[in-house]
């Protein structure tokens, strides 16, 4: 339940796109990620009846200075050094930007109002092509 003047800030990954081209947009390992400890991350869409029911990310991340564990192994960067990966997965139902916007509104309903950002910005480039989408909704 959303209180008078409350607030709720939702983000989900943009996957429209993910469903579409079967990848990442190309900004997303930096919107929340910072450094550059991710080495890969590897996208694949499940989909049953021609309907995406998830997608998948497959994580190699860069491990260098941290104790060797099992679930590690080798790889080599565009540079040519050999680093210490690990790998995780990450699994997510995709939530379609026009269906979620949808799901909000009918569990709000009225007097909530709802802004949608791309990667936090209120008004990108036309042709900006968001990671993530930021709900916030406003309860009057």
């Amino acid at each position: 339940m959303l209180k008078p003047g409350g607030i709720l800030i939702i983000d989900h990954r943009n996957y429209d796109y993910i469903i579409k081209h079967g990848a990442l947009p190309n900004c997303s390992s930096k919107l929340y990620y910072q450094g550059d400890r991710i080495h890969k991350i590897k996208t694949s869409v499940l989909t049953v009846d021609t309907q995406a029911t998830m997608v998948t990310l497959d994580y190699e991340i860069d491990i260098t200075g941290i104790p060797f564990g099992k679930d590690q192994s080798m790889r080599e960067k565009p540079d040519g050094r050999i680093i210490p990966v690990s790998n995780f997965r990450l699994s997510y139902y995709p939530h379609r930007l026009a269906n979620f916007s949808a799901m909000l509104a009918e569990e709000f309903g009225e007097g909530v109002e709802h802004q949608i950002l791309s990667d936090f910005q209120k008004d990108p480039p036309v042709d900006y092509i968001p990671s993530y989408y930021v709900h916030v909704l406003k309860k009057q």
